[in-house]
């Protein structure tokens, strides 16, 4: 009889170790199609979450973005968001710390690349082990163009963060804007706006007010895609700062390369957009 119990005991745990090799395996599979999925995209649209209890209570909230699938205009496809971007930051930094300054780790699940796994695959119903990238951002005691902030990009791999490049924010004296930076500190692109354009002076309702044009520029200068952010108008602008953001991926981009993009919108949002007085109060030096 104790043979017996024995060899139950010894399949049992055959079949927990099998199972837990499945799993890794399946979250791996997950993991890679989501990069794979945006690796195929020809632009993604990125949209804020409006947090109501924030617009009324004016108590600052973890930020949450989801990411969906563009086409070469930019314009959102109808389809279930790709990517949930959830913000992980203390209380403390939230409340004494502006959007340009305070340190966070933004989590990025495959929120929506489940629809295009098997079925196994929602199995995982825990966001923490849907996590495809990391962005992380350490707080930096900044001044001109010393210790400028850095938002490194990482990729979640068999459990471990793979880095694949780094979002760093130059000092500019007019215009605003972050470099991408490759896995070695390579200049990959350069993604700048110029102050001149009419949002950062005049918050009136016509859609050139509402608007900022990014330029992705290769090192040489070459201009390869456009990156817009899009406020609200007048009214809607005194109760949020949710604003959206449409980026059409350069031509040949890998889907590294696409996977720093999507951090640099991120960045740039909590760089010059973050806070309620807008732009305005954050062109000067950070």
């Amino acid at each position: 009889m104790q043979v017996v119990q024995n060899q139950i005991g010894s399949m049992g745990q055959a079949m927990i170790v099998q199972m837990n090799e499945q799993a890794q395996h399946l979250i791996q599979a997950i993991s890679n199609s989501c990069l794979d999925i945006l690796g195929q995209q020809e632009g993604i649209f990125i949209k804020q979450n409006f947090e109501l209890f924030e617009a009324i209570t004016g108590f600052e909230t973890p930020n949450v973005y989801k990411v969906y699938a563009a086409n070469d205009q930019g314009k959102k496809k109808k389809q279930k968001a790709l990517f949930k971007c959830k913000e992980k930051s203390s209380t403390c930094a939230r409340i004494c710390l502006p959007g340009n300054t305070r340190p966070f780790e933004m989590k990025i699940n495959n929120y929506g690349c489940k629809d295009f796994q098997p079925a196994m695959a929602k199995m995982f119903l825990k966001d923490e082990k849907r996590v495809v990238f990391r962005f992380k951002r350490e707080y930096q005691c900044t001044c001109l163009c010393f210790n400028r902030p850095r938002l490194e990009v990482l990729y979640v791999e068999n459990d471990e963060n793979k880095k694949l490049g780094t979002i760093v924010n130059p000092w500019y004296f007019c215009n605003i804007g972050c470099h991408i930076l490759d896995i070695n500190d390579n200049l990959k692109y350069v993604v700048e706006a110029s102050c001149c354009q009419t949002y950062f002076w005049c918050r009136c309702p016509c859609n050139s007010c509402n608007k900022v044009e990014f330029l992705i520029k290769v090192p040489n200068g070459e201009v390869v895609a456009h990156l817009v952010k899009k406020g609200k108008d007048c009214c809607k602008n005194m109760v949020g700062d949710a604003d959206n953001f449409s980026l059409i991926f350069p031509k040949g981009a890998s889907k590294e390369d696409k996977a720093l993009l999507l951090a640099v919108t991120l960045m740039m949002d909590y760089m010059y957009f973050e806070d309620k007085g807008g732009a305005q109060a954050s062109i000067g030096p950070a």
